[in-house]
């Protein structure tokens, strides 16, 4: 058995920090002449109530010119017009009826309107005029009015949003709209935490939302110049209320509870019109690691065949209700919104984020190797890791003139982390003779640093489709880590013998990237438009990686091993022009293009010897996107896109890992990118009327070329590529496969059961999986395929009876072509339930439950997992801002961490440590205000004082 001091740890750590180069200059110089234009300013509001109509498309046209501006907070909005004349005005506003009139432009002093929509439907009812639209449908936005999903008075954003259908959120917090992971997150139009969707959805207070709107966003180059490039993005923009576009609100929460638990945080949120600041922090011990879900992982274990080179795929089977093991968590978080003066815009957020997790693992892997000599591993793991990581980024919009704008976008990321990890094995037969058990111990230090910048200039050169845009990126990345990895291993049969190793490995990776993309679009007639675009890029990735025997200890900074060390250089240089055409008429819109891409892939590696390879590659790379509207509430959306991504400098490396003899890994210089073809279909129905929704979606993905497994599992002492191999050990190398298909279907039917005062949810599933990996010179198929059938209930009734039930049963049939002991089905069953309710005044019970039921085959599935959580709180203060609550976490004692995973080559299930049952006694205070518009700095005045944000 091995251990590492903490001295030694300390020592290291010191040894091997994180070199930080961060060296980013950007000058923007940009001018702009034009003439002498004539103001138009305006107001756009709602007819009968007043209220301000916020990103209300105005347009203003004639036969030669075309100009088109969105109302801000306020409903004021202004453009300038070239020339007086007679033109035609158009409003529209989602929920409202479109408005077009004539305007006469013929004062040079400009011109002062105020325009008024009425809401889109009415109901006769006397004289009643109903505004509130429950649903409204335009192009790629569906907008649904919060009123009509009743929820309990400190309802989230969260909440609110999985009352509606088609819309679900995960046990880890992940949103999903129309079946696609919602990756963007909008607070009135605006980024909240970069692109973070968990925060707003924990920390937007439901009460302040007036509409929630499903976007199937656009690039940004899309929206710019109208030509639709088939890049789609599921956003969710949070609209406010109007009085809630100046005020404070937030929750500060401290409990402390049985077994030391504890957990404390907040969050304040002040909103001044276009000026917006947000403060976030926490510390807890109960596995809540909040906001900025994009940054740190938890820690886990490294898979044992092929460490850190794992191909293929999985299906997916995850049974976990929780991140892996204990984590302790601590973070800070700030966000910044505002507009200075007329022309710019920023958003800003920074994070600082610490975990500290322990993990008891257990697991049991079965390696597929021929119908009769499978293998069984099973492994116990303990494991303590500490992460640390910094997360700034900004995103700065100018608008230089009417038609020309500027986006900078820098993204820093920075990380450091340790972890200690120790590990017993024993390997043997199917039901068998053991072949092996391992002791391993390991120390890992790393320290990294992401920088990413991009900055895009777009300028219209005239009204009429002609725009010509600019995007540069450059990215830098860089890591350090710093290993001691120990292992003694006792081999049995006829060759029975003792082994242990001890090495010292150093780790540097860089990688370079620099691109740019030329945009030109031009309008050929009056339905067709034409795009022309260039894109180069410039990459390279250097990995430098040295090994140490340090098993001897007369050698004070080990042996150098030349053959497991090496230092690899990978270049790669991409030309891809383009040319597309949109044909936009009616009903129709159809996007067609052509991309070639030409790429180059040099690499050279020095020892254990020195050795060069090219490869050139050429890729046509087509697609075509069809939108189709067979009406307002229904639209079609067909697309099909050929795409490629190289290899990195991971699976190019040609060094062999060798600090566990069981488990062997190198890289392939040879490999070729992977040619992925996504089809995607999707298709929208409302009836507004009666307030149902229904879609489908689908979509599949062919890769060809598939960076997946080459696997030799020793069943006797071999030698592979001159590296010794001891039977029940496994030599893993990358290679590029035919044959990998994923596929996936959501269908969702929603309708409100009035006399139940209930909305309803019906959700149909389906997937298809198809993973290929070899194994021991055998082309192996594993197929993952899976029906399910759901139903969701959300409560409609009061705010003081707020419930939602949901349940998803998921059927799977698993098997692989070569070896049928991979072969089995089974159900799988998800229970989910929320209530809150106040019987009487002040006193407020919640209570959850998740359950995981399975049934089916023992060699798939053996485990259930319930979790019952229970609280009750009592309402203080005139307010009811203030709250003592009482919590019980996992009621039944019962919740557990399981994952599974079926892959091409083994079936692993592992089982870990969480944090258990526990009490805890808390106080809850939720601020809430009004701030004055008036002491809103006026606009113009640009940044505070001091420049800093």
């Amino acid at each position: 058995m091995y251990s590492i001091k903490g001295s030694k740890r300390a020592n290291d750590q010191k040894n091997y920090q994180m070199k930080t180069s961060i060296i980013l200059l950007f000058l923007i110089i940009s001018s702009s002449v034009w003439a002498q234009t004539i103001p138009l300013k305006g107001k756009i509001s709602a007819k009968g109530s007043h209220e301000s109509l916020v990103n209300a498309l105005i347009t203003v046209k004639d036969a030669d010119h075309k100009y088109q501006v969105l109302s801000d907070l306020d409903g004021n909005f202004k453009m300038n017009i070239k020339k007086k004349g007679k033109y035609t005005l158009e409003a529209m506003y989602l929920g409202y009826n479109n408005l077009s009139q004539d305007l006469i432009i013929s004062d040079e002093n400009g011109h002062q309107i105020h325009l008024e929509l009425t809401p889109m439907f009415t109901e006769l009812n006397e004289v009643e005029v109903v505004a509130d639209v429950p649903i409204v449908i335009k192009e790629d936005t569906i907008q649904i009015s919060s009123s009509n999903y009743k929820t309990h008075e400190d309802a989230t954003a969260g909440d609110l949003v999985t009352k509606m259908p088609g819309i679900d959120k995960d046990n880890d917090g992940n949103i999903t709209a129309e079946g696609e992971t919602v990756s963007k997150v909008l607070v009135d139009g605006k980024e909240f935490f970069g692109n973070d969707p968990s925060t707003a959805m924990s920390n937007l207070p439901a009460d302040m939302i007036d509409y929630v709107q499903i976007i199937d966003e656009k690039s940004d180059q899309a929206q710019f110049t109208g030509f639709d490039d088939g890049e789609r993005s599921k956003t969710i923009n949070f609209v406010t209320k109007k009085d809630a576009k100046y005020a404070y609100f937030g929750k500060a929460e401290a409990g402390y509870g049985s077994d030391e638990r504890y957990s404390a945080g907040g969050n304040l949120n002040i909103f001044k019109g276009d000026q917006r600041l947000s403060f976030i922090g926490m510390s807890n011990n109960v596995n809540q690691q909040g906001f900025m879900s994009d940054n740190l992982s938890s820690g886990s274990s490294r898979m044992r065949r092929g460490r850190g080179r794992q191909g293929g795929g999985n299906s997916g089977m995850d049974m976990s209700t929780n991140s892996n093991g204990v984590n302790t968590t601590h973070m800070l978080g700030t966000n910044y919104i505002d507009s200075w003066g007329e022309k710019w815009d920023v958003n800003a957020s920074y994070s600082y984020k610490v975990i500290n997790n322990e993990t008891d693992q257990v697991s049991t892997t079965e390696y597929i190797v021929s119908e009769n000599s499978n293998q069984i591993v099973d492994e116990l793991l303990d494991m303590d890791s500490h992460k640390e990581n910094h997360n700034f980024n900004i995103r700065l919009d100018y608008e230089a003139s009417p038609k020309t704008t500027i986006r900078i976008r820098p993204v820093i990321k920075l990380e450091n982390g340790d972890a200690n990890t120790y590990s017993l094995s024993n390997t043997s037969l199917k039901g068998g003779d053991d072949l092996n058990s391992s002791m391993q111990s390991n120390f890992t230090s790393t320290n990294s640093a992401d920088i990413n910048n991009s900055f895009l200039l777009r300028h219209k050169l005239n009204d009429n489709g002609r725009t010509i845009a600019l995007n540069w990126k450059v990215y830098y990345h860089n890591d350090e880590t710093f290993e001691n990895a120990l292992t003694n291993i006792n081999y049995y049969g006829q060759n029975a013998e003792n082994d242990s190793t001890a090495q010292k490995i150093l780790g540097d990776t860089e990688k370079f990237r620099t691109s740019a993309n030329l945009i030109f679009t031009e309008r050929l007639a009056k339905n067709l438009q034409l795009k022309l675009n260039y894109f180069q890029s410039w990459e390279q990735q250097k990995s430098d990686r040295k090994t140490y025997d340090i098993l001897d200890p007369s050698a004070e900074d080990g042996i150098f091993l030349e053959d497991l060390s090496n230092t690899f250089t990978s270049h790669q240089n991409i030309y891809r022009p383009e040319a597309g055409l949109m044909y936009k008429k009616g009903k129709i819109n159809i996007t067609t293009d052509l991309k070639y891409q030409y790429s180059t892939l040099f690499n050279e590696s020095e020892y254990p010897q020195q050795s060069n390879t090219e490869t050139t590659f050429g890729y046509l790379l087509p697609s075509v996107h069809i939108n189709y509207t067979f009406a307002r509430t229904k639209r079609m959306r067909l697309s099909y896109q050929k795409n490629v991504s190289l290899p990195s400098v991971t699976n190019l490396q040609t060094v062999v890992d060798f600090s566990d003899p069981l488990n062997v890994s190198t890289g392939n210089p040879y490999l070729e990118g992977e040619e992925n073809h996504v089809l995607r279909l999707n298709y929208r129905n409302f009836n507004i009327s009666k307030k149902q929704m229904f879609f489908v979606n689908l979509s599949a993905t062919q890769t060809d070329n598939k960076i997946s497994n080459y696997t030799i599992i020793a069943e006797s002492d071999t030698v592979i590529n001159n590296v010794p191999l001891k039977n029940g050990s496994s030599y893993t190398a990358p290679i590029n496969l035919d044959g990998y298909l994923t596929a996936r279907g959501v269908m969702v039917f929603g309708t409100p059961i009035n006399p139940l005062k209930t909305n309803v949810a019906f959700t149909t599933t389906g997937g298809y999986t198809r993973n290929v990996g070899i194994t021991n010179d055998i082309t192996s198929y594993t197929f993952d395929k899976s029906l399910g059938q759901g139903v969701k209930f959300a409560s409609n009734i009061s705010e003081n009876v707020d419930f939602n039930i949901s349940t998803q049963f998921t059927y799977h049939w698993i098997n692989n072509d070569q070896n049928t002991t991979l072969n089995g089905n089974y159900l799988h069953n998800n229970l989910r339930a929320s209530l809150t309710v106040e019987p009487i005044q002040r006193l407020v019970f919640n209570t959850s439950f998740i359950g995981n039921i399975y049934t089916g085959d023992d060699n798939l599935i053996q485990d259930n997992i319930y979790k019952w959580n229970a609280a009750v709180a009592y309402k203080l203060f005139q307010k009811r801002q203030g709250e003592i609550r009482f919590t019980v976490s996992d009621i039944l004692n019962q919740n557990r961490g399981i994952t599974r995973s079926v892959t091409e080559n083994y079936i692993q299930t592992s089982t870990y440590n969480i944090v258990p049952r526990y009490f805890m006694l808390s106080f809850i205070y939720r601020p809430k205000g009004k701030t004055n518009p008036k002491d809103e700095r006026r606009r113009g005045m640009g940044p505070p004082p001091g420049g800093r944000f």
